[in-house]
């Protein structure tokens, strides 16, 4: 089904102007080009639009993929039987959805004896992960929290000459120009799937160097950023167990005892008869927190939480095109840039914002579907709304929001709240159920010390988004005010030498020399630099000088 007539004159759309729905025809030239496809989404009438806008912007274009591309490789490894082991044994598995995870984390390990050519599934430092199966164009950037994880065989990995390519194919990728592109070569009635060749098709402005590096590293800055914040959580959640002396928890119940039955007395039924609620796990997390030296209480009270808010009475819904609130699925909460986000029309729901609307530090848990996956909501997301499969939790005054987080998020919490799921289809945990889950009270000291480094790695999490936003912005800029008119030279009658020196007008432009040697330098010698050389040039050099 075609959505949007054919423009040859195509601009992007802006919030004033629709664009007209009707139909348009197709050259049999351009069946051909496409690979003899008859699918109507193979000549996408958006994607053509979009690439309509980069031929009139006057840029270089140039394939994505393929013989004179921007990407030199691409591939997806085959197929295989998957044999999962333990996670002593194994290499961690993470499937597609995960690249672009906020925290990419898996319980799933694959073994490397029965997975033949399993380093074929480990991505390589600022690989382009692309999704290829289900999913079509979720986009990523292999930074260093995806080494040493395999990834599926449904992620495409691009590989560019160097980083800043990379970020800045990412950053194309992700913005309107590439994603529509991209998915314009998906195939399959069943299951969408994409090709590497069909990237070829995907046009890139070959932008000059200095730009592209100046949009590639931001992009790779923002992964930087997104690592550090989850080595602060990882390291959030070492000092959990260590200060309040929790072994980890899979290490204190034996082999026997979670494979097979449990014997429990009728004290201790607590009106649940559902074997997963009297979960071995679960029952020896309780006892470990009975013998702590610190006080054990419960996430409903008023010194933990303000409020645990299960949202009921959002139910109808108005959406928008364009504008309106972003409404986030339980699922896009724990997405790096969340696609396909469905708005609500403003003056519709204004009522409801102060039960949907998201806080900064708000504490978000999964309560249907998906049971106790846990994130603490970053800045970007605030004011923005969620639907009412994640129930809220506001911190009391007094309590850290971060330790709070660090503990529902940890394997304890997370198994004292999944065991309260009921459900024989759709598995769901309420407002009192998540308020009863018991939390440690160690003095405050220690909740800040563990919460500060959670309260960290959330603003990172906010410098990396809108550092790629300006990225990404920057590109679709410079795509829509068309070719920046740059200096030519013409040389009138003959050029003198200068000190020996000719004139060669096919001599590469200063702006890509600079860009090609400025590239050579390493990032921490570029940070000793004064922030503020560009206004005291003159001082420094005198400066300088004196040194001498």
């Amino acid at each position: 089904m075609v959505n949007f007539a054919y423009q040859p004159e195509y601009r992007p759309p802006t919030a004033e102007t629709e664009l007209e729905k009707f139909s348009t025809t197709v050259k049999l030239s351009e069946v051909f080009d496409a690979g003899v496809r008859l699918e109507a989404s193979a000549f996408s009438i958006d994607a053509r639009n979009v690439v309509t806008a980069l031929e009139n912007s006057g840029l270089q274009l140039i394939p994505l993929y393929g013989e004179g591309g921007l990407c030199k490789g691409g591939y997806y490894p085959h197929r295989f039987k998957r044999v999962y082991v333990s996670a002593e044994q194994g290499l961690p598995f993470l499937s597609s959805s995960e690249i672009i995870s906020l925290r990419p984390t898996t319980n799933r390990f694959i073994s490397c004896k029965y997975t033949p050519n399993w380093h074929n599934f480990l991505p390589n430092k600022w690989d382009v992960l692309l999704s290829r199966s289900g999913t079509i164009g979720n986009i990523g950037l292999a930074s260093e929290t995806f080494l040493g994880k395999a990834l599926s065989e449904h992620v495409i990995r691009l590989q560019a000459s160097d980083p800043d390519t990379a970020g800045y194919i990412s950053a194309f990728l992700r913005s309107r120009y590439g994603r529509l592109q991209v998915i314009q070569g998906t195939y399959g009635s069943v299951v969408n799937q994409i090709e590497p060749e069909h990237l070829a098709r995907v046009l890139i402005p070959n932008l000059h160097a200095i730009r592209r590096i100046e949009i590639g590293r931001q992009m790779c800055k923002a992964g930087e950023l997104r690592d550090e914040a989850n080595r602060l959580l990882d390291e959030a959640d070492k000092r959990l167990h260590e200060r309040l002396n929790l072994p980890d928890l899979n290490s204190i119940v034996s082999n026997h005892n979670k494979s097979l039955t449990n014997t429990i007395k009728a004290s201790q039924w607590m009106g649940r008869l559902e074997g997963s609620f009297h979960n071995p796990i679960a029952l020896a997390a309780e006892k470990k927190l009975r013998d702590l030296s610190v006080e054990v209480t419960t996430v409903g009270d008023v010194r933990v939480t303000r409020e645990v808010r299960a949202i009921t009475k959002f139910r109808k819904r108005v959406y928008v095109e364009k504008g309106g609130i972003p409404l986030l699925s339980s699922k896009q909460i724990f997405q790096v840039a969340p696609v396909d986000v469905k708005r609500l029309a403003k003056g519709a729901h204004t009522k409801d914002l102060p039960e949907i609307q998201l806080e900064e530090n708000m504490i978000a848990v999964t309560r249907s579907g998906t049971i106790g996956r846990v994130q603490i909501i970053p800045a970007y997301m605030a004011e923005w709304a969620a639907s009412e499969d994640a129930t809220r939790i506001v911190a009391a005054s007094g309590m850290n929001s971060g330790y709070l987080y660090a503990w529902l998020a940890s394997d304890y919490g997370h198994r004292l709240i999944t065991r309260h799921s009921y459900g024989s289809v759709i598995v769901h945990v309420d407002l009192e159920m998540l308020a009863s889950v018991p939390i440690p009270l160690p003095e405050p000291s220690i909740r800040d010390e563990i919460g500060n480094l959670v309260l960290k790695a959330n603003a990172l999490r906010d410098q990396a988004w809108r550092k790629e936003q300006d990225a990404i912005g920057k590109l679709e800029n410079l795509i829509a005010k068309g070719r920046i008119v740059e200096c030519q030279t013409q040389a009138v009658g003959e050029v003198p030498e200068i000190g020996g020196l000719s004139f060669d007008p096919d001599a590469p432009p200063i702006w890509e020399l600079v860009a090609e040697i400025s590239a050579q330098v390493p990032d921490e010698e570029w940070e000793k630099l004064p922030t503020d050389l560009a206004r005291r040039f003159d001082y420094y050099q005198k400066q300088k000088h004196k040194d001498d």
